[in-house]
C-alpha cells in the first residue's frame, strides 16, 4: 500500500504538504521582519547535527538555500583583528564548512563584524555598529563561493541589532538612529539616504511592505511610526504619538497595511504593544496592549492573521491582528528577561521563540501556544531560532554549540518529489508509471494500477 502519509499532528492536518520555506533572509526572517515563513519546521527537537566553529557572543544566523551564514566570534576588538569574528558558511543540511571562512578588513574604530542578511546569492558583512559609533564599508560577498563582490562606497554605521531588510531586487536598507540607506545590489552605491531620529544609538532597525519603508523615530512627547518611500527614500506620513520616553525596538509588518510597534522602556505605565493600520495615506490605530519591556525584540505573525506579543505576565499572547482580541496565551512562562527575543512561525501555524537569555531557551509550541517542547541554549542572546529552506530550524550559542533541528517532512500523495509542488515534474514521474503497478506511490488509489483514475487525483492536487 502506499506510505506516503501526512505525519503531523492533529491541529495541523489541513496543511500536510510540505510546501518549501523561504529563505531566512535577516534577522526578522523577511522584509516584514515578522518571523513567518511557509512550509513547515520540525515537528520535535530531533537534531539533525550540532557542533561547529566556536564563538564567545551568539549572532544571528542567515540561510539562503543550503546555505548558512553566521559569524562566530573569538575576541573583542582590537583583540584579535581581522579573524576576531570571521564569517562562516556552513551547509544547514550537514554542518560542513562551504568555503573559507571571511575575516573582514579591519580599521581603527572599526566593530565586530555583522552578517547583516543574504538575498540574491549575495551576502552583506561589515563592521558598523556599537550602538552606531562606528561607521564601515559593507563587504558583497558571493554566497556560493565567499569571493568578495564589491565593497560599498560610503559606510554604514547599522549594527547587528539594528539589521536590515532587503528591496525585492535585492538592494539592502541600512538604518541607523541618524539615518536609512538603500545600496544597490549591483556595485554597492548608495541609491538614497535620508536623514530618522532614532531615540537611541541602537535597535534602529528597517521593516518593508506594501513597498515602502517602515521607522520609528521620536517626536515630542514620544515616538511615532514614518512610512518612506522604498524607491526614493521621501519621508511620507508618520503616526500619532506613542506617549514614552525612548524605545529600542523595530517596527514588524503584519497584513493588510497593518503596521506593529513595542513601544516599551521598562515603565508599565507607557509600555504597550501598539497596532496601526497603514490606509495608504494615514496610520489609523487600531488597538494596543500592556507588554513587557525588552530591547532588540523581534516580535511575529501567523497565517491565520495573528500577531504574537509578550505579555507582562511573561507569557506569549496570539492576538487578532485587526481588533487586538486575544486569541491564544502559551501555558508556560516563557522567561523573565526579554532582551534580543525572537520568533519563527512556520505556516501551519507553529510557532518557535527564543528568549535571548543568558542562560537562554528556544521554545516550540503548537498554534494554540501549548508547548510541545523546549531546550536550554548557553547565553542565547539573538542567536536565533531561525528557519531554513526546507524546514531546518537553526540555532547559535556560545562555544561550539551550532545545532540544526530537523524532521523529515511530510508529503502530499501526488507529490513525487516531495518539492513541496504537484507540478510537472510529478505528472512526469506518474506517467512514467502508467499501467499495472503494485505498491507504487504514483497508484494514487491504491487499486495496483496507474490510470484515469490517478490522474484525476494528481490534477486535484495540481499547484504547478
Amino acid at each position: 500500500m502506499n506510505s506516503r502519509s501526512c505525519l503531523v499532528a492533529p491541529l495541523l492536518l489541513g496543511a500536510c504538504t510540505a510546501t518549501a520555506l523561504a529563505d531566512w533572509s535577516n534577522i526578522g526572517g523577511n522584509q516584514g521582519r515578522n518571523g513567518l515563513v511557509p512550509g513547515l519546521g520540525p515537528q520535535s527537537a530531533t537534531l539533525r547535527w550540532s557542533g561547529g566553529p566556536s564563538s564567545i557572543i551568539a549572532w544571528n544566523p542567515s540561510t539562503e538555500g543550503d546555505r548558512l551564514f553566521v559569524v562566530r566570534q573569538t575576541s573583542f576588538v582590537p583583540n584579535g583583528v581581522p579573524n576576531d569574528s570571521r564569517v562562516h558558511a556552513l551547509s544547514v543540511t550537514t554542518g560542513a564548512q562551504l568555503w573559507p571562512p571571511f575575516a573582514c578588513p579591519f580599521a581603527s574604530g572599526d566593530w565586530t563584524t555583522n552578517v547583516y542578511g543574504v538575498s540574491h546569492g549575495r551576502v552583506y558583512v561589515g563592521r558598523g555598529g556599537n550602538g552606531s559609533s562606528s561607521f564601515a564599508p559593507v563587504h558583497c560577498l558571493d554566497a556560493a563561493t565567499g569571493g568578495l563582490l564589491w565593497v560599498s562606497v560610503h559606510e554604514v554605521g547599522t549594527g547587528a541589532y539594528d539589521g536590515v531588510v532587503f528591496a525585492d531586487n535585492g538592494d539592502p536598507i541600512f538604518a541607523t538612529h541618524l539615518e536609512v540607506r538603500r545600496i544597490r545590489a549591483a556595485d554597492g552605491t548608495t541609491a538614497w539616504v535620508t536623514p530618522r531620529n532614532c531615540s537611541v544609538s541602537g535597535d534602529c532597525g528597517p521593516a518593508i511592505a506594501g513597498g515602502s519603508i517602515y521607522i520609528d523615530e521620536v517626536a515630542p512627547g514620544g515616538q511615532i511610526l514614518t512610512r518612506v518611500d522604498l524607491e526614493t527614500g521621501a519621508k511620507l506620513y508618520s503616526s500619532p504619538v506613542m506617549p514614552g520616553f525612548l524605545s529600542q525596538n523595530t517596527p514588524m509588518c503584519g497584513e493588510n497595511g497593518m503596521v506593529f510597534y513595542a513601544r516599551t522602556q521598562g515603565n508599565e505605565t507607557v509600555d504597550f504593544f501598539f497596532a496601526w493600520q497603514d490606509t495608504g495615506s494615514a496610520f489609523v490605530f487600531k488597538w494596543k496592549e500592556p507588554a513587557l519591556a525588552g530591547a532588540g525584540v523581534e516580535h511575529g505573525v501567523t497565517a491565520d492573521g495573528g500577531v504574537l506579543m509578550l505579555s507582562t505576565n511573561q507569557r506569549i499572547q496570539k492576538r487578532d491582528q485587526v481588533t487586538g482580541a486575544l486569541i491564544a496565551e502559551s501555558d508556560v512562562p516563557v522567561t523573565t528577561q526579554f532582551t534580543q527575543s525572537h520568533f519563527a512561525i512556520d505556516d501551519a501555524g507553529l510557532i518557535f521563540y527564543g528568549n535571548g537569555g543568558f542562560p537562554g531557551t528556544i521554545y516550540s509550541f503548537d498554534p494554540d501556544l501549548t508547548m510541545r517542547w523546549s531546550v536550554p541554549v548557553n547565553n542565547l542572546n539573538q542567536g536565533g531560532p531561525v528557519l531554513a529552506s526546507d524546514g531546518t530550524l537553526l540555532v547559535a550559542g556560545v562555544g561550539t554549540d551550532l545545532r540544526a533541528y530537523w524532521t523529515e517532512p511530510a508529503c502530499a500523495p501526488a507529490d513525487f518529489n516531495c518539492d513541496g509542488a504537484v507540478d510537472g515534474d510529478d505528472l512526469g514521474t506518474q506517467l512514467g508509471a502508467w499501467g499495472p503497478c503494485m505498491d507504487c506511490p504514483e497508484d494514487l488509489n491504491d487499486d495496483g494500477v496507474v490510470d484515469g483514475d490517478d490522474l484525476g487525483a494528481l490534477l486535484g492536487d495540481w499547484t504547478g
